[in-house]
C-alpha cells in the first residue's frame, strides 16, 4: 500500500514542481532556523547545569538600603558569611568564598623565572583570577589534571592553573612546584594543581584559583568588607525557604552593630546558581549574564518561523483541492474508501516534511560555523550529531508538522463528493478560502512582528551608540598602567606623564582607577556631614588627578578643578594629612542625591563617608561635574564622587591624543613605556571600543533578530508567491474575459496583488498595536531610550507590502499580458 502511495506522492510532486519546491523550500529553512535558535536557547538556559547536584547550589547575596535610592541587591557578601553559616547552619553542608583580583592587585602581571635565570612574563591583561577557598574546586566540580584537589589550594601562597596559562608560562614542563609572581612582589605562589578548561556555559569562568589562606584567618570574622562570592551547597532535600527564614536573626546578631554605626539596613538571600545567568543582574555580577526575556523572544520566534513554515503547507494544499477534486472523485467510485485517501495525502504530508529535514541537516552542519561565529560562542558542533535528543527533536518536528499540516487538507480533499466533482459542478467552499485568508493574514502579523520589532531594536542600538557620552570618547587611548611598582612610583609616574606630553600629538595624560565601560567598583555610603547616618546615599568612588577633567573633556558645572597641592592620603597617613583638607569633586547626580538644592550651593559644603576600615572621613566638596555615562545606557546615571589621593592606586593611564599619525604615536608611547616600566607588558586599548564592548550582547541579539525575521519574512513571501502563481493561474479566463470586455492592463495587473495585498494590510492592523505593547515593554529596560515614532511601524509594514508585491508582481504581469483570443477560442 505505502508503495503506491509514494508512486502516487512521486507522480503528482513532479507534475507541481513549483508547489513541491516552495514548501519543501519554505520547510527546510523553518527547520533549519528552529534548531539554530533552539540550540542557542539551550545553551544559554544550561549555564551550569553541568555541575554536581546543582539544585543544592547557592550564591548569598547582600541587600542593602541607599537611601533615597531604596534598596540594591549585591552578588557579593562579606568574607564571613559563608564560614559562619557553615558553623551555625545544620543545613549547610560546605561553602566557599572566592574575590576578584581587582581587589587586591587591580590588574596584574604575573611572571616566572625559569632555569636558565630568565624572566617569563604575560602580555595577557585579562586572565581571570580569584582568590579562593578550597572547597571551590569540590563544590564547582573542577577535577584536575595534575594536583590532589582537597589539598591544591589548602595552603597560602599556593595556586592551581587552567591548562591554557599554564601552557603559556611552561610548555611541556610539569607546572607543579614551579612558582608565579604577581606585580613581581616578594612573595610567590607555588602551583599546586592544572584543571582543564572550564565549559563555556557556566557563571563562574576563571583561569586561575589563588589560595584563600594567602588573606589570613581574620576575614573568617570580617563584616564589612563586602566584596565576596559566597556559595553554599545545602544538605539534600534542605528547603532555602527554610534557610531564608533565619537570615534576619543571623543578620542581627552580627550585622547589628556595624549597621546602627553606620546608619544602613541588610538583608541575605539565596540565590539558585542555575539561576544566576539569565534571571540575576545584580550589582558586582562575575560578568554580564543573559536576558532571559530576550531568551523568551527567541523561542518565539523560532515558533514563529516553523508555524509560517506550515501555514505554507496548508494555504498551498487547500488552494490545489481544485486540481485533485476529479482524482478523488474517480478513486471514491471505483471503491476507494475515505480512510485510504486521507492516508495517501498524509503520506504525501509527512513525505514532503521528511525531504525538508534532510535538507534541513545539511543546512545546519553547513551553517555551524557562520552561525557560531555569529553569537560568539560553540553552541553547535560535531558532537550535536552523536545526541539522541537532537534527532529525536528532528523526528518530532517532521512527524508533528507533517500531520498537523497534512490534517487538514487530507479531510478537505478526502471528502468531496464524487457525483457533484464528476458533473463538473464542484466548487470550492467559502471556508477553504476565508481559511486561506486567515492563514496568510496570520503568517504577515507575525513576520510584522518579527520585523517591526527588529527594526525597534536596531533603532535603540544606534541610539545607543550615537548618544553623546558626556566625554571625549574617540581621541582617548587607556594603557594598563604599571603594577610592578615600589615606593618611588608616584614620583617615577609624574616624569612619564610630563616624557608622553613632549610629543606634540598628545594632549593630556590623567591616571584612574577605573575608566568608562563597566560599574565603578568602589562604593559606599555618603552623606553631608550634618546629618545623621540613616540620611546615608550610596555613591561610587573614582580616584583620579588633577588632569582628568581636560583628559576625558568633562564638563565642570560649579567650583573648580583638583590641583597637585589637594592631594591627601585620605586618613590612611594621619602625619601625611596633617594640617590638609580632604577634598572631593562630585558630579551632578551625587549633587542631586545628597540634597544640595543645585552645584552652586554644594561648593564649599563638607561630606563625610567611611573609608579604611570604615572610619568616617570629612570631606570639602570643590567642584560639580556634569553627569556622563560611565556604563552603558541601559544604567542610568550614578552618584560618584571623585578623590584625589596622594598615593598610587591606578588601574589605568588613558591618553588624549591627535589620532592622526596613529601607528608612529603608538610607538613613541610604548617605546617610553618600556623604558620607564620594562617589567610591567604595555598592553593598550582604545576607549571608544572598549566602552562599546558592553554592547556585545545587545549587537548579538540585534543580529539574530534581524537574521531570523528575515527569514520568517522570506518564508511567508515564498507562500504568497506560490499563492499568486495559483490564483493567477485561476483567474487566467477570468481576467482575460475582463480583457475582452474593454478592461486594459493596468486594471488586469492590479487586480491579484490588490486581493492578496489587503491581506498583508489587515495582518498590519492586527500585528502594530502588538508590537507597540512587546516594544514598550522591552524598552522599559533602558535608562535611557530611544522615542518611538509612527515611522518605527509603517516602516516595517511598507517594506513588507513591497516585498509582497513583488513577489506577486512577476506571475501578474505574465497573465495581463496574455492575447485574449488565443487563451478563450477553445473555450
Amino acid at each position: 500500500m505505502y508503495r503506491n502511495h509514494f508512486k502516487i506522492a512521486l507522480r503528482f510532486f513532479l507534475k507541481n514542481k513549483l508547489f513541491t519546491s516552495i514548501n519543501i523550500l519554505g520547510l527546510s529553512i523553518g527547520v533549519t532556523a528552529f534548531i539554530l535558535i533552539t540550540q542557542y536557547v539551550h545553551f544559554e538556559s544550561n549555564y551550569d547545569r553541568h555541575q554536581n547536584r546543582i539544585e543544592d547550589l547557592y550564591r548569598v547575596t547582600l541587600t542593602s538600603n541607599l537611601g533615597e535610592k531604596g534598596f540594591v541587591t549585591l552578588a557579593t557578601n562579606h568574607p564571613a558569611v559563608g564560614y559562619v553559616m557553615k558553623r551555625d547552619f545544620p543545613e549547610v553542608e560546605g561553602y566557599t568564598r572566592l574575590m576578584d583580583k581587582s581587589h587586591m592587585w587591580g590588574s596584574f602581571v604575573l611572571s616566572y623565572t625559569n632555569e636558565h635565570g630568565d624572566l617569563v612574563k604575560s602580555n595577557v591583561v585579562d586572565d581571570k583570577l580569584f582568590i579562593a577557598d578550597s572547597t571551590t574546586l569540590d563544590l564547582f566540580d573542577v577535577p584536575l589534571l595534575s594536583g590532589n584537589a582537597k589539598t591544591a589550594l589548602n595552603e597560602p601562597l599556593s595556586m592551581v592553573l587552567s591548562e591554557k596559562v599554564a601552557q603559556r608560562y611552561f610548555g611541556d614542563q610539569d607546572p607543579l612546584g614551579k612558582r608565579l609572581r604577581i606585580n613581581d612582589g616578594e612573595d610567590a605562589f607555588k602551583v599546586t594543581g592544572v584543571f582543564a578548561e572550564l565549559p563555556e556555559n557556566t557563571h563562574l569562568k576563571f583561569d586561575m584559583l589563588a589560595s584563600f589562606s594567602t588573606l589570613g584567618q581574620w576575614t573568617n570574622e570580617t563584616w564589612i568588607w563586602p566584596d565576596f562570592y559566597n556559595y553554599v551547597r545545602l544538605k539534600p532535600g534542605t528547603d532555602p525557604v527554610v534557610v531564608e527564614s533565619k537570615f534576619p536573626a543571623f543578620v542581627n546578631t552580627y550585622l547589628s552593630d556595624i549597621m546602627q554605626e553606620h546608619g544602613f539596613e541588610a538583608k541575605f538571600g539565596l540565590q539558585p546558581v542555575r539561576e544566576i545567568h539569565l534571571k540575576s543582574h545584580h550589582r558586582n555580577e562575575i560578568a554580564a549574564n543573559a536576558d532571559e526575556k530576550m531568551l523568551n523572544f527567541l523561542w518565539i520566534i523560532a515558533l514563529f518561523i516553523i508555524v509560517i513554515a506550515q501555514i505554507n503547507f496548508i494555504n498551498l494544499s487547500t488552494a490545489k483541492s481544485t486540481e485533485r477534486a476529479m482524482e478523488v472523485g474517480l478513486k471514491k467510485v471505483v471503491g476507494i474508501k475515505r480512510s485510504a485517501l486521507i492516508q495517501q495525502f498524509l503520506f504525501e504530508s509527512l513525505l514532503i516534511n521528511l525531504m525538508g529535514t534532510l535538507i534541513a541537516i545539511g543546512l545546519i552542519a553547513f551553517l555551524a560555523g557562520p552561525f557560531n561565529d555569529m553569537v560568539g560562542l560553540e553552541v553547535l558542533s560535531l558532537e550535536l550529531w552523536l545526541q539522541p535528543k537532537i534527532w529525536v527533536q528532528l523526528l518530532i518536528l517532521m512527524l508533528f508538522g507533517g500531520l498537523l499540516a497534512g490534517v487538514y487538507p487530507a479531510f478537505v480533499l478526502s471528502g468531496f463528493k464524487p457525483v457533484e466533482v464528476l458533473k463538473g459542478r464542484f466548487h470550492q467552499s467559502g471556508k477553504g478560502a476565508l481559511l486561506r485568508k486567515g492563514l496568510v493574514i496570520t503568517q504577515f502579523a507575525i513576520s510584522l512582528v518579527l520585523i517591526a520589532g527588529t527594526y525597534i531594536v536596531h533603532s535603540q542600538f544606534s541610539f545607543m551608540q550615537d548618544q553623546d557620552l558626556g566625554y571625549d570618547v574617540e581621541h582617548n587611548l587607556v594603557i594598563n598602567a604599571p603594577m610592578v611598582v615600589d615606593s618611588t612610583i608616584a614620583d617615577k609616574m609624574e616624569v612619564f606623564k610630563d616624557e608622553l606630553r613632549r610629543n606634540p600629538k598628545i594632549n593630556f595624560v590623567t591616571l584612574t582607577d577605573e575608566v568608562p565601560g563597566k560599574k565603578i567598583g568602589d562604593d559606599n555610603m555618603a552623606r553631608q556631614s550634618h546629618e545623621l547616618k540613616e540620611a546615608g546615599v550610596s555613591c561610587d568612588f573614582l580616584r583620579i588627578d588633577h588632569d582628568f577633567l581636560d583628559t576625558y573633556g568633562l564638563e565642570l558645572l560649579a567650583g573648580r578643578n583638583f590641583r597637585k597641592e589637594d592631594r591627601t592620603s585620605y586618613g590612611s597617613n594621619p602625619e601625611k594629612d596633617a594640617g590638609k583638607t580632604h577634598r572631593i569633586l562630585i558630579n551632578r547626580a551625587a549633587s542631586q542625591v545628597l540634597g544640595f538644592q543645585n552645584p552652586e550651593d554644594a561648593i564649599h559644603k563638607k561630606v563625610t563617608f567611611p573609608m579604611f576600615n570604615a572610619v568616617d572621613r570629612v570631606t570639602e566638596v570643590i567642584g560639580v561635574v556634569e553627569n556622563y555615562h560611565q556604563q552603558s545606557l541601559q544604567a542610568d546615571y550614578y552618584p560618584t564622587l571623585f578623590l584625589n589621593p596622594d598615593f598610587y592606586d591606578a588601574t589605568y593611564l588613558t591618553i588624549n591624543m591627535n589620532t592622526s599619525g596613529l601607528q608612529g604615536t603608538l610607538g613613541d608611547i610604548g617605546e617610553k613605556f618600556e623604558k620607564f616600566f620594562p617589567r610591567d607588558p604595555f598592553n593598550y586599548f582604545f576607549l571608544e571600543e572598549h566602552f562599546n564592548q558592553q554592547y556585545k550582547a545587545d549587537a548579538k541579539f540585534g543580529q539574530i533578530c534581524l537574521l531570523f525575521s528575515g527569514l520568517a519574512i522570506f518564508i511567508a513571501v515564498l507562500g504568497l508567491f506560490g499563492l499568486g502563481s495559483y490564483l493567477a493561474l485561476k483567474k487566467t479566463k477570468e481576467l482575460c474575459v475582463r480583457k475582452v470586455l474593454g478592461a486594459n492592463t493596468v486594471q488586469v495587473l492590479v487586480l491579484i496583488p490588490k486581493s492578496l495585498l489587503s491581506l498583508v494590510l489587515i495582518s498590519g492592523v492586527v500585528a502594530l498595536p502588538i508590537t507597540y505593547f512587546l516594544a514598550s515593554e522591552w524598552l522599559s529596560n533602558y535608562a535611557f531610550k530611544v522615542s518611538m515614532n509612527p515611522l518605527m511601524f509603517l516602516v516595517p509594514l511598507l517594506l513588507v507590502m513591497v516585498v509582497a508585491a513583488l513577489s506577486i508582481l512577476p506571475e501578474s504581469i505574465k497573465v495581463a499580458l496574455l492575447n485574449p483570443s488565443k487563451y478563450l477560442r477553445d473555450e
